[in-house]
C-alpha cells in the first residue's frame, strides 16, 4: 500500500512538472536588416542539474517546416538543416543548459522574412514558441558594431528623387526611391483630397531592395498647384512626406520643392540674349583690329 502511494505521488509530481513547462519568446516581432545578423529569441525552464544529453531544440520556418538549427544528443545536428539557412546559424551554447534556446541567423536577406518555430523538449517536458521575423532593406551607412540592433530613425527607404515633365496641356510629376518592404504611398492637393497617380513596384534586387516609382499628372494646373506627397512605412514606422509646390508667386514649403516654371524660361531667355550680345561685340572687335 505504501508503494503505490508512492508511485502516486511520483506520477502527481511529474504531472504537475509537465504542466508547468513553458517555451516563450523574447520579442514576438524582431526587425532584421539586410546583410546583418539578427537574434530570434527563445527561452524555456531549465532542468536543475540535468545534462545537454537530454536536451533537444529544434528551429523551423513555420510557413514550409524547413530546418533552420537543431541541437540534441549534447550537440548541433547540423546535417539536418537546410541548404539556405548553411553556415548562417548558431546556437549560444554556454547558456543552454540555463534556458536559452535562441539562435542568431547571419546575413539576413528578404527570403528570410516569416514566422518561426522554437521547439524544446527536455525532461521537464516540451513545448514551442512562435516568432515573426521582418525584413527591412535599409538604406543608410550609420556606423553600427555587427551585433547591433536597428536603432529608430533609420532610413528603410532611400530620399525620394523628383522629376517633373512639362506640357502644353498638363505637368507630370513623378518621384523615385528604393526600400524594403512595399510601402503605401500618397498624393494629396491642397484642399485634402487624395489625387489618383501611377505606381510601379520591383525587384528586389541584387541588393534586396525594391524599387519605387509612383507619379501624378496634373491638367490645366492653373497659375498654381500646392501638392503633398507622403511615402509610409507602417510596418517600421517610417512616413517620408514631401510638399512640392508649383506656382509663379513666391513659395517656401518645409523640406520640399520649389519650382517656379515661368522664372525659369525667363532666365533661359535673358541668357540667350546676354549670348547674342557678348557675339555681336566679339564681331566688332574683330573688325576694328582688322
Amino acid at each position: 500500500m505504501f508503494l503505490l502511494a508512492t508511485v502516486c505521488f511520483v506520477l502527481r509530481f511529474t504531472g504537475s512538472s509537465l504542466a508547468a513547462f513553458e517555451v516563450s519568446v523574447l520579442q514576438q516581432r524582431v526587425l532584421a536588416v539586410r546583410g546583418r545578423p539578427v537574434v530570434l529569441g527563445c527561452s524555456y525552464a531549465p532542468s536543475l542539474g540535468s545534462s545537454l544529453e537530454f536536451l533537444v531544440v529544434t528551429w523551423q520556418k513555420a510557413e514550409d517546416n524547413l530546418v533552420l538549427h537543431s541541437f540534441y544528443h549534447g550537440q548541433d545536428q547540423l546535417d539536418k538543416q537546410n541548404a539556405r539557412y548553411r553556415n548562417r546559424t548558431s546556437m549560444f551554447r554556454p547558456l543552454l543548459g540555463a534556458g536559452n534556446a535562441s539562435l542568431r541567423l547571419d546575413r539576413v536577406g528578404p527570403q528570410d522574412s516569416g514566422r518561426y518555430l522554437c521547439s524544446v523538449d527536455s525532461l521537464l517536458g516540451n513545448g514551442k514558441a512562435e516568432v515573426q521575423l521582418e525584413y527591412a532593406g535599409e538604406t543608410t551607412s550609420c556606423p553600427r558594431t555587427a551585433d547591433s540592433q536597428v536603432q529608430p530613425g533609420r532610413a528603410f527607404y532611400t530620399e525620394p528623387k523628383l522629376n517633373i515633365q512639362v506640357h502644353p496641356s498638363n505637368i507630370s510629376l513623378q518621384y523615385q526611391s528604393e526600400g524594403y518592404p512595399a510601402p503605401q504611398v500618397q498624393w494629396i492637393d491642397s484642399v485634402g483630397r487624395n489625387l489618383t497617380a501611377r505606381e510601379e513596384l520591383s525587384g528586389p534586387g541584387e541588393d534586396g531592395l525594391l524599387s519605387l516609382r509612383t507619379s501624378v499628372t496634373l491638367k490645366d494646373p492653373g497659375p498654381g498647384v500646392n501638392l503633398s506627397f507622403t511615402l509610409r512605412n507602417a510596418a517600421l514606422g517610417q512616413v517620408l512626406e514631401r510638399p512640392v509646390c508649383l506656382s509663379l508667386a513666391p513659395c517656401d514649403p518645409v523640406n520640399g520643392t520649389r519650382v517656379t516654371i515661368p522664372v525659369i524660361c525667363v532666365l533661359c531667355l535673358l541668357c540667350l540674349v546676354l549670348a547674342a550680345i557678348l557675339c555681336v561685340q566679339r564681331k566688332r572687335i574683330g573688325r576694328q583690329r582688322g
